[in-house]
């Protein structure tokens, strides 16, 4: 009985946290003011055998509106089997490394081995970092030098989806994406806690990254240094406005495997982290720690909410029924009832205030059932917690920034995100 009322109240109160939280996401942001080129910048992308990709990363960003002197694209060919260098180099890239350490994979060491050598070759002010399967609007860098002059340490830009049409999957994970950059990106944002670190298309300065290094140790390297981070006090800012379009997996197969790495790095994370971010929380009066440990507390808001419309259900169908099981629930239905609206009504309201088609809502329908199976996702990412092996995600979609660009949905205001230039 005692379990299932401190799970009854946690999934209440974790839920109305969330939305109190998602509300600022509603209120008028901050656009990046125009600032001269102050910032010298090194991009790295990490490649494993993206042969199919990487030359379109790369013209993406060689055509940034940023001076090109103050900015250098290094591309890490990471333990490749195939000719990603060449295409590299042929698309443009300004240095190419390539690294042939098969004992050590995954995207946290090829980063530190590549910055241990740009760190050697350049004086960067920031370093920024890129999927090999990403393409980016040409405004990226010239937000990025605008936040690094308001005097931002890490700034995550606007994540989106280069192949929203592909398949079921990729619908789902398209729109899912733009209702969290609103409810819960731009929200933090905007109360002044960090955003989430997403892993790609994010800047940090040198400075910040000498003192933080990546973690290989920790298949969610993203993650981890977000905690870190607050747990010095630094926060994650999030920039709406830069957008990098990042291929998703074409089946549920492929994306279950992805999100399981994911969970199981969470729960690492949590186990790391959650009694520093609480003991910061407390001793500083530090909300975006507090919110940091809660984070930890809920690797997935998507399975959070799948066990808190079971347990609803469970109490209503007894309710109905007049089973005495319905007096061990202690939360009221209307409390219930009230929540489970939210997660319906909320979302539908960021995607109109994302500025986003028609088509878009009858789409959700497609992101709430893959959000349904975050739980076994959770839950599978806490048994192989203990295990580090790395499972990269193939990626075969080759999409040109301009074609991307143009069939961006238009923000509130007529014009792409991410399309208009900052200076």
């Amino acid at each position: 009985m005692i379990l299932l009322h401190a799970l009854e109240w946690g999934l209440l109160v974790l839920g109305v946290y969330t939305f109190a939280v998602a509300l600022c996401g509603f209120l008028p942001r901050r656009k990046s003011a125009a600032v001269e080129p102050l910032h010298r910048f090194v991009v790295v992308v990490p490649a494993h055998d993206e042969a199919a990709v990487i030359g379109d990363a790369v013209r993406a960003l060689t055509q940034l509106d940023y001076p090109r002197r103050m900015f250098r694209v290094v591309v890490v060919a990471d333990n490749c089997s195939d000719d990603t260098a060449a295409r590299a180099r042929t698309a443009g890239a300004d240095e190419v490394l390539e690294r042939d350490e098969p004992g050590s994979t995954g995207k946290g060491h090829a980063l530190r081995w590549a910055l241990e050598r740009v760190a050697s070759r350049w004086t960067p002010d920031a370093i920024c970092v890129f999927d090999a399967d990403n393409v980016m609007s040409p405004n990226f860098l010239t937000v990025m030098n605008a936040r690094l002059a308001a005097g931002a340490h890490v700034v995550q830009g606007y994540l989106d989806t280069k192949n929203p049409d592909d398949s079921w999957v990729t619908k789902a994970i398209s729109t899912g994406y733009s209702v969290s950059s609103r409810l819960f990106q731009l929200s933090r944002e905007n109360l002044g806690m960090s955003a989430a670190l997403g892993g790609t298309g994010y800047c940090i300065r040198t400075s910040t990254l000498h003192a933080f290094p990546p973690d290989p140790a920790c298949v969610t390297d993203d993650a981890e240094l977000q905690m870190r981070l607050l747990r010095e006090g630094i926060r994650v800012e999030w920039a709406h406005d830069a957008v990098t379009f990042d291929e998703k997996p074409l089946t549920m197969r492929a994306s279950n495997a992805q999100r399981t790495r994911w969970m199981q790095g969470r729960w690492d994370v949590a186990r790391r982290h959650l009694l520093p971010l609480l003991a910061r929380a407390l001793r500083h009066g530090d909300q975006a720690a507090l919110d940091g440990a809660i984070a930890c507390v809920q690797p997935s808001r998507s399975a959070v909410a799948v066990l808190a419309a079971g347990v609803a259900a469970v109490h209503a169908v007894a309710a109905l029924r007049g089973s005495a099981l319905a007096a061990a629930f202690s939360v009221p239905l209307p409390a219930w009832g009230a929540l489970l609206a939210c997660y319906a009504v909320f979302p539908m309201a960021a995607m109109r205030a994302e500025g986003m088609p028609a088509r878009a809502f009858v789409r959700y329908a497609y992101t709430a059932i893959f959000n349904s199976t975050w739980l076994p996702i959770l839950v599978r990412g806490l048994l192989r917690i203990g295990k580090r092996d790395w499972v990269s995600t193939q990626h075969t979609r080759s999409i040109p920034l301009e074609a991307r660009l143009a069939e961006r949905r238009p923000a509130p205001g007529g014009k792409p995100p991410g399309s208009e230039r900052v200076a």
